[in-house]
């Protein structure tokens, strides 16, 4: 069996959060459960001064888009999600830590 990498805690993690706070649907669940960052986050990883707090949001986006299907990321509504679940993972201390960890992961594997 694979170690269980910063990514995926951090997808399990928000899959739990989100599952607690009903805001997933069953079909969701049945998903795969390691999504890997798409090529757009890794390359904004890559670019030398990007904004933390953009690239956190575009991890979670990512995330999001997967979890709910990529056909939402262009919605309005969703978009607002994504704000509201990047500040909700900020906002608790454990968790903002392990999103950090995964974002210098990332910054890390892009240099």
């Amino acid at each position: 069996m694979d170690a269980i990498s910063n990514v995926d805690r951090l997808v399990l993690l928000l899959r739990q959060r989100l599952s607690e706070r009903g805001a997933t649907r069953p079909a969701a669940t049945s998903r795969r459960a390691s999504p890997p960052p798409a090529d757009a986050v890794r390359a904004l990883a890559a670019v030398e001064g990007m904004d933390v707090r953009h690239l956190r949001r575009a991890l979670i986006q990512n995330l999001l888009s997967d979890l709910f299907g990529p056909r939402l990321v262009n919605e309005a509504q969703f978009q607002q999600v994504v704000d509201r679940v990047t500040e909700a993972i900020e906002e608790d201390p454990e968790t903002a830590r392990l999103l950090q960890r995964v974002v210098g992961d990332l910054k890390a594997a892009a240099r």
